[in-house]
């Protein structure tokens, strides 16, 4: 797939990229082949045609892609607007260890354009990838204390799942669960960081941008030395994916990859001190 046909995804409104299910470039190949209109013998037709060519069971392959095609058909129907794309281009967007697998409904990450998740995961993954950020970024602005409170929403068996990744690199300390209580509020982590004189903006951030407190506590700490800081990570807007959307999915025969955790309306905040 050219480069060309990745920016044209990639460049396209969130709800129009939204959601997309990935097929072998030799399925995209004979769904191309026929548009949605044509009769469904002819594009069965189709595949087996080129499929004589490409593999030694053409009809398996026939009935496997036109079951998949018939699910984006059966979506776009309701009004739910699905893209395919080849596995040509999904191995330039960034999906989930063991992903892309084709026939599963993927989510588009809605700050990060180039990142999709399965729907099952879709609510955790997004969330875990946000608060991971924020962490990230007050590590960086050179924060030696920080404690996570439950405010709403997912709690402390929800965090216990979350695979959390916090580089200890020139940082001593530890980042742990915690049961304690504070001022009503439970508390689900704290961390230490000994010695952490970092005092800068990391790479790569995504959420950040659409945070306008973020930037506030980052302008704080950089430019006027601010000391203290409590930092919101809200979770809000389901963006669509939610019981609703599953059962269309299911209707439609496509997976979902996996056991789907619905969205919660969740707000943690982060408390503590820079060095």
């Amino acid at each position: 797939m050219k480069s060309t046909e990745k920016k044209e995804l990639l460049s396209r409104p969130y709800a129009e990229r939204q959601l997309i299910v990935v097929l072998s470039d030799d399925q995209i190949k004979a769904q191309q082949r026929y548009t949605e209109e044509q009769v469904e013998s002819k594009f069965v037709k189709a595949l087996r045609t080129i499929s004589t060519i490409i593999a030694p069971s053409p009809i398996a392959l026939a009935e496997a892609t036109l079951e998949i095609y018939k699910g984006i058909l059966n979506l776009r129907e309701q009004g739910i607007k699905t893209l395919s794309i080849s596995q040509s281009e999904a191995s330039r967007i960034k999906f989930p260890p063991g992903h892309p697998r084709f026939g599963v409904l993927y989510i588009a990450h809605p700050a990060a354009p180039n990142v999709y998740f399965p729907f099952a995961q879709f609510h955790r993954l997004t969330f875990e990838h946000k608060f991971s950020e924020a962490v990230i970024l007050l590590m960086s602005l050179g924060a030696d204390f920080l404690e996570v409170h439950h405010i709403n929403g997912w709690s402390k068996e929800f965090s216990s799942k979350m695979d959390i990744s916090i580089p200890h690199v020139n940082v001593g300390g530890g980042f742990e669960a915690s049961s304690a209580n504070k001022s009503g509020s439970e508390i689900l982590f704290t961390a230490n960081f000994i010695g952490n004189a970092s005092s800068a903006l990391p790479d790569n951030l995504v959420w950040f941008y659409h945070e306008p407190t973020w930037q506030q506590i980052a302008e704080g700490r950089l430019k006027y030395g601010m000391k203290d800081f409590s930092l919101s990570v809200r979770y809000e807007d389901d963006l669509g994916v939610n019981m609703g959307l599953k059962a269309a999915a299911t209707k439609a025969k496509l997976e979902i990859g996996g056991r789907f955790e619905d969205h919660q309306s969740t707000m943690w905040e982060i408390v503590g001190n820079f060095g």
